[in-house]
């Protein structure tokens, strides 16, 4: 039986950020599944749970560019993932 696979990114940015970067996840739908880590509310940045198609992993890295150019975004975590 054959699993698709998931491209999965935790990355880290400043909380004052986290409303834009939600923000620009919305805007571009379709291209992730994303959440925040409950571990990461509470404290100065948020840790955001990326999940999508290995087919717009270039996309959703391209917009990681695109955020880093304007504040701070840490890449905590990158792998590939079964589907199940």
């Amino acid at each position: 039986m054959g699993h698709n696979q998931l491209y999965h990114t935790i990355i880290r940015v400043p909380k004052n950020e986290s409303a834009f970067t939600y923000f620009q996840l919305e805007a571009n739908e379709g291209l992730c599944f994303y959440s925040t880590i409950e571990e990461s509310v509470g404290q100065g940045y948020r840790d955001l749970d990326l999940k999508g198609s290995l087919e717009l992993r270039q996309e959703i890295e391209h917009l990681i560019q695109e955020l880093q150019k304007e504040f701070p975004v840490e890449i905590l975590l990158k792998e590939e993932i079964d589907d199940q």
